[in-house]
């Protein structure tokens, strides 16, 4: 067969085999189109999704399902509302029954403005006449000046109090945060210290407290490893660091306090290479360590043998003002009596509180309630406890912050609000305490919204608490509030 003929044949089979032209179009479409579908699915899942939303906002999606309420579903009136949040006036019943329509002879005039301190007694009577008479003798002679912060969120991770603080070290003098807890789960969020740690069981308020533990002021203890034999000289066990941060007064530690409940057998601490006992035998006992010179960080190591509960470590100079921070996220108030009055009287034994400020009401509020009595019933026992516990202390009651209440689609305050700080304001006119309207103070009803959407902003996007710019003007400003207080009192005595 001529070879023509095999090569004809040849190029027949293999164009039989190849695709057609026509054929590799097609399949090019195909995978084209394939391709575009995969890339286009998340758009298209976006788009539906989206879509579905925008129709949800213009229907009612609010319902009552076995005692739950669901939530409107708006997802762009932030966008449509920046910038026109409406400011709803309080209740014309809430502003008659105000400070400012108060008429008695009790009151100063000055406090008919309701931003002020309102005290219900004067002269040397004063609510807080303990607490200014502590700063006199502060600027007289060297000695401390303190004061114990209790309050929720709306102070955690030293939030107002180390403004306050900062203020009342640079007019009274002093140096140091004050008391610091063992753990902290807001220890990274915290500006005014470096604190780290490891080894701890935690208690704390809102938990079952087992019988053979005690809580202890700030309403946690802290319990170490144990350890078979408490060894100097092991490296296990229990540890927590403080270190100072690069500002006036924060830098260094000068006295070193550690308070801790009753210990038995052979329990050791060795802070910053240095071996200590412990061996207190009162429900509060405390190490002291001083560092004339100061130092920049403390590192203390348990050598536990026994279970012992260590409540925490102060940081202070020999003299001046210490401001120290309580907050308690989830806190209403009502779980302070879980701490005994031995724990909070020789807690105060060693460390000398001239006023204790409580902030509390923004876990109770709802803007389904109307009625507070059952709050007031319960505080009313709380601070009678503090009372009980700190006998010649001034006592302050501030009362909640505004709080922002979407409804309708409109920011405005939380009607719950102007019903606490009623209540707070009876709470301490009923106790002989002073007390101070956080709310008047941020400018009263719909500040929250003006704080949050500002040009300058102070508040945080949940239109409840603040944000560190606006906790230090609240923080100067109590400041300032209790200054013009002690200046009145200093007047008239």
């Amino acid at each position: 067969m001529p070879l023509r003929h095999t090569v004809r044949v040849t190029d027949i089979i293999i164009k039989k085999d190849a695709p057609s032209e026509e054929h590799l179009s097609l399949q090019g479409f195909y995978t084209t189109m394939n391709n575009f579908n995969r890339h286009s699915q998340p758009f298209v899942m976006v788009l539906v999704v989206t879509c579905v939303l925008l129709i949800c906002s213009f229907l009612s999606t609010e319902f009552n399902i076995l005692g739950y309420k669901t939530k409107k579903v708006d997802p762009i009136a932030d966008i449509l509302l920046k910038g026109k949040a409406k400011f709803v006036p309080l209740p014309q019943r809430i502003l008659n029954d105000s400070i400012i329509a108060k008429d008695s002879s009790e009151v100063a005039i000055r406090s008919l403005d309701p931003a002020n301190i309102l005290d219900n007694k004067i002269d040397s009577t004063s609510s807080l006449a303990h607490f200014f008479g502590a700063l006199n003798e502060v600027k007289k002679v060297k000695k401390k000046v303190r004061i114990a912060y209790f309050g929720d969120s709306m102070i955690e991770g030293d939030l107002i109090t180390q403004d306050l603080r900062n203020e009342m070290q640079k007019t009274f003098g002093g140096a140091g945060v004050g008391f610091v807890p063992i753990t902290s789960v807001v220890a990274g969020f915290r500006t005014s210290i470096i604190h780290q740690f490891g080894g701890w069981t935690t208690h704390s308020l809102l938990n079952d407290i087992p019988a053979n533990h005690v809580l202890g002021i700030s309403g946690y203890s802290f319990t170490p490893e144990t350890i078979a034999n408490a060894d100097t000289n092991s490296s296990s066990g229990s540890w927590v660091k403080y270190a100072g941060v690069k500002a006036e007064r924060l830098s260094k530690f000068y006295e070193t306090k550690l308070l801790y409940g009753k210990s038995a057998g052979d329990n050791y601490v060795e802070i910053n290479k240095v071996n200590y006992k412990l061996d207190g035998s009162k429900p509060v006992n405390e190490l002291v360590v001083k560092n004339p010179k100061g130092v920049q960080s403390v590192h203390a190591k348990f050598k536990c043998s026994n279970p012992l509960d260590i409540f925490g470590f102060s940081m202070e100079s020999d003299s001046g003002a210490f401001v120290d921070n309580f907050s308690f996220r989830g806190n209403s108030g009502f779980p302070l009596v879980k701490v005994p009055q031995n724990i909070y009287s020789g807690t105060n034994e060693c460390l000398g509180y001239d006023l204790v400020i409580l902030e509390y009401g923004l876990n109770a509020v709802s803007p389904e309630v109307t009625d507070y009595a059952w709050y007031e019933k319960g505080m009313l026992n709380v601070i009678k406890h503090i009372k009980a516990s700190f006998p010649n202390t001034s006592i302050l009651i501030i009362s909640v912050g505004d709080k922002g209440f979407r409804k309708d689609g409109v920011y405005q305050t939380d009607p719950s609000i102007p019903l606490m700080v009623n209540i707070q304001r009876n709470l301490a006119e009923q106790t002989d305490c002073a007390y101070w309207s956080l709310f008047d103070a941020m400018g009263g009803s719909g500040s929250m919204v003006k704080w949050v959407e500002g040009d300058t902003v102070f508040a945080n996007k949940d239109y409840t608490h603040f944000n560190f710019k606006g906790a230090h003007k609240v923080g100067k400003l109590l400041y300032t509030k209790l200054m013009s207080e002690y200046r009145d009192f200093n007047k008239n005595n």
